[in-house]
């Protein structure tokens, strides 16, 4: 086995993304830095990509708490009667 394929590092993949997750660390070696326009460019789409997901995680979590919440409630009440 090679070096590359022993030193796994975290991938951040979303649809046609794949981007190291450690990107502000290893910029220069992920993004061209003699086309700096495209380099930022790439790296804000996938920080946009990313910034989205956290964005529906923690919606979804929100949801899923005020669900929970609320039916609690409604089977203390529905008890109390």
């Amino acid at each position: 086995m090679s070096a590359m394929t022993e030193s796994r590092q975290p991938v951040f993949v979303s649809d046609d993304y794949s981007e190291p997750m450690g990107t502000q660390h290893n910029f220069a070696d992920h993004f061209d830095l003699n086309d700096p326009d495209r380099a930022m460019t790439d790296y804000q789409r996938i920080m946009h990509e990313h910034t989205k997901r956290q964005l529906t995680t923690a919606t979804d979590s929100a949801r899923r708490r005020s669900a929970a919440s609320s039916s609690n409630e409604s089977v203390s009440s529905a008890r109390s009667s």
